[in-house]
């Protein structure tokens, strides 16, 4: 489109005056995108009626010989676009004959038509701004298709126009002309504009928009787990309320002092709030304007339209009616400061530099344009038309009232599935239909879901009941697979072999002893050993005396160790010899035991029969520290009844026999070894434990799994991705490794020789709540894996903050119940009634649910989606966002194996966000090139401007990554702001003072970001004007988003002007419209621009 805006057609202008606010953010989108469809309007109509071509030619031209706006093109030069009239135009008007055609090819042919016409767009300097074609599909049946860009018309005039065209039309067929008065001139409006006076529309919205700092985030993306080819362009769901339905909703508002608009307002409203989790929740509306000083503007042919935030506090305990009528005022006292341009109200806002004010409009119609145009009568009774558009935000609401009301719910499909949306709309119509049916309730009582969801969500999806041996506890079971697979191996480390008998006999001596230090029901033990045989001897015979086994790592900090151990209220601790140099401090009432030495010195007496069990399900089987908010660890109590379903359950889902051989590879500190041994050794199962120099490296694990025939094992999860990548053998033995404790992001090969299951379980359920088998990556997408569904006799439920389901597919907290929840925190009564609360959804007295923490949702097919903890939500630049999303989405890249996204804190007190990478090859992809690719994927505000390339990620002694281990980015690494850079060269220097001149804000240093510092998207097109007169020639808007700092835009601008030098061409005078109808669009030309509105 370069020189475009120059074009002069000697005195063929007839008239030049600027733009209203609405079309100057719509003139911004067009020169940005020009091939996006973005504010291309389309207008369908089926005509059962012979139509008299010549006469419809006719009658559409009289159309535009009479509005300026239809003769009008648009132009930026200097500081300010401005729109010139034409006095002759030529509109573009075709005809084709598509009747001998079947249906199925005509219809292909019309949506291709369509399409082609939208990514066409216009040369919006090159009037008119729209295209007629007549296509014949039977006798007598035709369809008539016009095409307009939304900078001339809003939808009062295209009801207008169309009236207008076809009397002409009726008039012209019958072989007259027809008399109409002079229309008024919609420069007019733009004169009244130009007068107005801002100042009380300043203080309007300022107040308006007091204390609203984050913009309503839309929290149905799609999901992670989902393919990354995905559709591209925007779509629509919709809904028709029938006539009976929608008579009912206006004779409510009308009873009430209320609209139907505000009805449905609210509902959106409380939609909104519902699906975010925010009480105070912020959309546009898009007001007709046609109140204003300027007589006729009711009739005027023009775009009046302006789109304006509507600040909406969902107050949850207050009358839905009240909260209405509060509504409806809100509404009427925008009336007076409707024409504000947006920019000036996103400036006046305290949401900060950057996301856009909002991501959603609600345009009411009522009546609808289409039922203007019928209510005419005559032929227009059975002409049918429709509307295709597709405004510059994600999601969009269009509401069409006649005799039926039709709801429309349009949205960008990289951004959204229509699963979603058509859900979305379920639960619109939910919501509004609860408000038509009770006034008086509660706002906070309204529902959003269907029976069927709710039913779906909180019984089907969770109908996990199994048996299991509800009456035994773990060192039962295990002593009854004693008597039946005494001899078989049990336990292997290193050399070592440990027969069943021989451990049971081993685990009685210890328990017996313990048994006389007065150990017993709920009294805890605690337990510090080294890997090694013993550590399973020590733990089963705590379980044999009654006592619940407190396990403690050695390579913890003596401080740690020692809280451990007085708040456990530990009587006893067992230990090594090599470690008891260890605990020579002293530990109130408590006794140090070596199991090494006491294994020793009973190894070779008799055998002793088990002691009589003491102990319920319901007491204690261990205690399992883990790290606190606080600083401090809390202890969680487990019960033996939980830890046996889990077994129970694990041995069913996996098959386990005695021929099984299964390993012990996580620190025992960690829950997982809980679950790595007692499934096994209640099933007769062999387990090995596994030496800390085979556990810290991939490929000795790989090898050391193949050399010992293991044919199940858990890995916890940085492990298990790495070992995915690692050659296998083909027939190997292990059938399924097992993994969990951290966010899986890869699915395997498709060659893999065995399973691969992802497991997900907070502590406070017994290690493991859900599980899922992980499907190979397909067609080179590697989409993230769910959690999967509860396993036995678990529930899961995703919650809001006031404890009500949330639908498929938005997020919300993760609650587990069932028969695996933990007692509670130990000594710490107040953490426990704060974690684990009242079950909502039983009746069962003293049913509990625990709050995990994590932010989940539910899939459509019944699968959670793990996308990250509640406390790592990040907020830049006021837009909050989940980091897990971001990494989603850069695994998808070809060369990123893993990655993780956090924030850390720059100069100027201000967050960015930094991604840490581990590839896939040693060769690292330019930060660019994962800049542009996440670009293709994200909003620009969630990019992370810096990486950090790791070649393996730390770990705790968990297994977990080790989120404060990881580098700080290096000083190079970075486009570093933290001090202030003045411009080194004359580019800089100019692009430094334009920014500093159009955003009032001195100085401006070369690492500055435009829209940081207050830039928008109008502000942008004056920069990139300024800097073009600068530089004497062409620079594109787009270069400002995509090189945002002062820097980088003077390195672009030198390349640009280098090349420009070199390949200097005499200017261009004019561009014939023919030439630029011939251009055919990019499919790589469009890109979104909405948030920096």
């Amino acid at each position: 489109m370069a020189g475009h805006n120059q074009i002069k057609q000697g005195n063929d202008i007839e008239e030049s005056y600027p733009l209203s606010p609405m079309q100057q953010g719509m003139l911004f989108h067009g020169l940005s995108a020009p091939h996006s469809g973005v504010d291309i309007e389309q207008v369908v109509a089926t005509l059962a009626e012979d139509v008299n071509v010549a006469a419809l030619h006719q009658a559409w031209e009289r159309a535009v010989e009479r509005h300026a706006i239809l003769r009008t093109g648009f132009h930026w030069g200097g500081s300010q676009p401005r729109q010139e009239v034409h006095r002759h135009v030529r509109l573009h008007f075709e005809q084709k004959d598509w009747h001998g055609l079947p249906q199925r090819e005509q219809q292909s042919r019309l949506n291709a038509y369509l399409e082609a016409e939208r990514r066409h767009g216009f040369e919006l300097s090159v009037p008119p701004l729209m295209r007629v074609a007549l296509f014949q599909i039977g006798e007598g049946k035709h369809i008539l298709a016009w095409s307009f860009h939304h900078l001339l018309l809003d939808a009062r005039a295209i009801a207008a126009l169309l009236i207008e065209v076809f009397n002409f039309y009726e008039a012209f067929c019958q072989g007259r002309d027809l008399e109409l008065p002079p229309p008024r001139a919609y420069r007019d409006y733009i004169q009244w504009l130009q007068k107005r006076d801002w100042s009380a529309a300043e203080t309007f919205w300022r107040e308006q928009l007091k204390g609203f700092a984050t913009p309503t985030p839309l929290v149905i993306s799609r999901s992670a787990g989902q393919a990354p080819d995905r559709p591209r362009g925007h779509s629509v769901e919709q809904v028709i309320l029938p006539a009976t339905e929608a008579a009912k909703l206006r004779v409510v508002a009308k009873e009430n002092g209320l609209t139907v608009n505000t009805l449905l307002q609210g509902a959106w409203a409380v939609l909104l709030s519902r699906y975010s989790g925010e009480e105070d929740v912020l959309f546009g509306v898009v007001r007709a304007c046609r109140r204003s000083s300027v007589e006729g503007a009711s009739s005027t042919i023009g775009l009046f339209i302006n789109t304006l935030p509507l600040r909406v506090r969902v107050a949850a305990e207050t009358r839905v009616l009240d909260w209405l009528k509060e509504l409806r005022a809100q509404n009427l006292a925008m009336r007076d400061h409707e024409h504000t341009p947006l920019v000036e109200v996103r400036r006046w806002s305290d949401v900060p530099p950057g996301p856009p004010l909002f991501e959603s409009i609600f345009d009411f119609q009522d009546p609808s344009w289409d039922a203007v145009l019928r209510a005419q009568g005559g032929k227009f009774e059975q002409r049918v038309f429709a509307i295709h558009n597709q405004p510059n935000f994600p999601l969009w609401v269009d509401v069409y009232c006649g005799g039926e009301i039709t709801i429309k719910i349009g949205y960008d499909q990289a951004r959204f599935d229509g699963a979603t949306i058509a859900r979305m709309l379920g639960h619109f119509q939910t919501v509004a239909k609860g408000m038509v049916a009770d006034l008086s309730q509660r706002v906070i009582d309204l529902p959003l879901l269907t029976d069927a969801e709710r039913h779906e969500l909180l019984v089907e999806w969770n109908g996990t009941q199994a048996d299991y041996a509800r009456d035994r506890c773990v060192h039962e079971l295990f002593e009854a697979q004693v008597e039946r697979t005494p001899n078989s191996v049990a336990l292997v480390y290193r050399k070592e072999e440990v027969s069943y008998r021989e451990l049971d006999n081993q685990a009685n001596r210890v328990a017996r002893h313990l048994r006389s230090l007065g150990v017993g029901p709920d009294v805890t033990v605690g337990i510090c050993v080294e890997r090694s045989a013993e550590m399973v001897v020590g733990l089963l015979g705590i379980l044999k005396a009654g006592g619940a086994y407190v396990p403690l790592d050695p390579a913890y900090p003596k401080e740690r160790l020692v809280f451990m151990l007085e708040d456990s209220a530990a009587p006893v601790l067992l230990t090594q010899q090599p470690l008891q140099d260890r605990f020579q401090f002293q530990i109130r009432n408590c006794r140090v035991v070596c199991l090494d030495a006491l294994r020793h010195t009973t190894r070779h007496t008799k055998a002793e029969s088990a002691l009589r069990s003491t102990v319920s399900p319901d007491n204690l089987a261990y205690v399992i520290y883990t790290s606190g908010s606080t600083g401090t660890p809390k202890g969680v109590e487990l019960p033996h009844r939980g830890l046996v379903n889990l077994l129970a359950w694990h041995q069913r889902t996996y098959g386990v026999t005695p021929q099984d051989r299964a390993t012990q590879l996580a620190g025992f500190s960690f829950d997982a070894s809980v679950w790595e041994l007692w499934p096994y050794l209640t099933a007769g199962a062999s387990v090995y434990v596994v030496d800390d120099e085979t556990r810290a490296s991939a490929p000795g694990l790989v090898q050391w799994l193949n050399a010992r025939k293991i044919t199940l094992s858990f890995v916890p999860t940085p492990l298990a991705e790495e070992t995915l990548t690692l050659p296998w053998p083909e027939h190997g033995p292990l059938r399924a490794m097992l993994t969990g404790g951290d966010k899986l992001h890869r699915r395997p090969d498709p060659n893999l020789p065995f399973g691969l299951v992802n497991h997900y379980g907070p502590t406070e359920n017994t290690v493991v709540a859900s599980f899922a088998p992980v499907a190979p990556a397909e067609d080179g997408a590697n989409p993230v894996p769910p959690i999967g569904r509860p396993i036995a006799n678990v529930r899961a439920y995703v919650l809001d903050r006031l404890l009500r389901p949330v639908p498929v597919g938005v997020p919300g907290e993760l609650y587990v119940g069932g028969d695996s929840l933990a007692r509670g925190y130990r000594n710490n009564p107040a953490l426990t009634m704060e974690k684990f609360v009242p079950h909502p959804f039983s009746d069962k007295p003293g049913e509990r649910l625990y709050k995990t923490g994590d932010l989940v949702r539910w899939l459509p097919d019944g699968n959670l989606e793990f996308l990250g903890r509640m406390d790592h939500q990040v907020k830049i630049r006021g837009y909050r966002m989940e980091p897990g999303e971001i990494e989603s989405r850069l695994n998808q890249h070809p060369l990123v194996r893993e990655s993780l996204v956090l924030t850390r804190e720059e100069g100027r007190g201000r967050k960015q966000l930094v991604a840490y990478l581990i590839l896939k090859q040693p060769a690292a992809p330019a930060s660019k090139e994962l800049s542009d690719f996440l670009r293709t994927k994200l909003p620009d505000y969630m990019v992370p401007p810096t990486f950090v390339f790791l070649r393996a990620w730390p770990l705790t002694p968990n297994g977990k990554v080790d989120r404060n281990a990881l580098p700080a980015p290096e000083e190079s690494n970075r486009q570093s702001r933290q001090t202030f850079v003045a411009p080194r060269n004359h580019l800089e220097e100019t692009v430094a003072k334009v920014w500093s001149d159009v955003l009032g804000r001195a100085p401006v240093g070369i690492h500055d970001n435009f829209f940081e510092l207050g830039g928008h998207s109008l502000l942008a097109a004056q920069a990139v004007s300024r800097l073009k007169e600068s530089f004497n020639f062409q620079l594109s808007i787009r270069s400002l988003f995509e090189k945002p700092t002062v820097a980088e835009l003077a390195r672009e601008v030198a390349r640009r002007m280098s090349r420009h030098n070199a390949q200097r061409a005499p200017a261009i005078t004019r561009v014939a419209r023919e030439a630029y109808r011939a251009v055919r669009p990019s499919p790589e030309a469009r890109v979104e621009l909405a948030k920096h509105d």
